[in-house]
């Protein structure tokens, strides 16, 4: 090294020399940061660009279709009132022709109420007359149908003077009948009721009513033959002297009753316990037969009531 220092500064370049020959890549890095960062900024320029642009063209669409928009609504606008025109214009026809069309129906409808009430007032005036019509008819039959009744009465009261007359001929009758049939005792000793003799009595006994006749014609040959409620048997006749035997079952037993007279009142007791007898009453006795009535009360009384 001299004292003046050269050849140290030699010595240093020649080093640096050395050490730029030496080592070329050693600056790379830099550059390559540089260049990218040349790059990023070139990207952020071109994006920042793309974006600025993107924003003008949609804040220019937006604008232009605010602009649409407006021109629309203003056309729509302008319709509606168009349209709101027209329909007041028709509203305002419809309540016109509303207003003549209720004129001409409240017109309509008086004039049918007026011909209505006419026509009622015409058939109440004509019912009115039919029905007086009807009532003078009516008091007229009436009328009629009392003088009728008037001579029905009299009718009646002849009639009721005839059904006295009648009643007193009946009564008379009836004395007349009570006298001709007869009273007996029977032959068991008990008072019997009236006693007819012939068939016109028995007919007048039925009719009092106050026993049931039952008339009977009795064979010998017959045997026991049924009369009312009871039977009764023929076993011996006596013409010539009126008598005869005959045999009654009557509660299940055989009662006998012998040597009996025409027109003799002959009583048995039907039930246990009767009170009121049976009477057979023989009227004719021929050669082999009997003929008279069998009478029983109409209602049966214990004996011991």
């Amino acid at each position: 090294m001299n004292a003046d220092g050269s050849f140290n500064r030699e010595a240093d370049n020649h080093e640096a020399s050395h050490v730029t020959v030496n080592n070329p890549r050693s600056n790379w890095p830099a550059v390559a940061l540089a260049v990218g960062l040349v790059a990023v900024a070139g990207f952020s320029f071109y994006q920042n660009s793309q974006v600025n642009g993107l924003r003008q063209e949609v804040s220019d669409n937006q604008v232009k279709q605010t602009a649409d928009i407006q021109s629309q609504l203003a056309a729509q606008n302008t319709a509606l009132q168009g349209t709101v025109s027209d329909l007041q214009a028709k509203l305002s026809d419809e309540e016109a022709q509303t207003s003549q069309s209720i004129s001409k129906v409240q017109t309509a409808a008086q004039r049918h109420a007026d011909v209505a009430a006419s026509k009622v007032e015409q058939s109440l005036e004509k019912k009115s007359a039919d029905q007086q019509e009807a009532i003078d008819a009516e008091l007229a039959g009436v009328k009629n149908a009392a003088s009728d009744t008037a001579s029905k009465v009299d009718g009646v009261s002849s009639s009721v003077d005839t059904v006295k007359t009648d009643l007193a001929s009946t009564k008379a009758v009836a004395d007349k009948t009570a006298a001709d049939l007869q009273r007996a005792s029977g032959d068991m000793g008990v008072m019997s009721g009236l006693i007819a003799t012939n068939g016109k009595q028995i007919n007048e006994l039925r009719a009092l009513g106050d026993r049931n006749i039952y008339e009977f014609t009795i064979a010998k040959k017959s045997g026991l033959q049924r009369v009312g409620d009871v039977q009764m048997r023929l076993t011996k006749t006596d013409e010539k002297h009126n008598r005869y035997t005959m045999v009654v079952m009557a509660d299940d037993k055989l009662i006998e009753k012998k040597d009996k007279t025409t027109n003799e009142p002959v009583q048995f007791y039907a039930a246990q316990g009767s009170r009121t007898p049976y009477e057979v009453v023989v009227n004719e006795v021929g050669k082999d037969t009997i003929k008279g009535y069998l009478a029983t009360p109409k209602v049966s009384t214990a004996r011991n009531q």
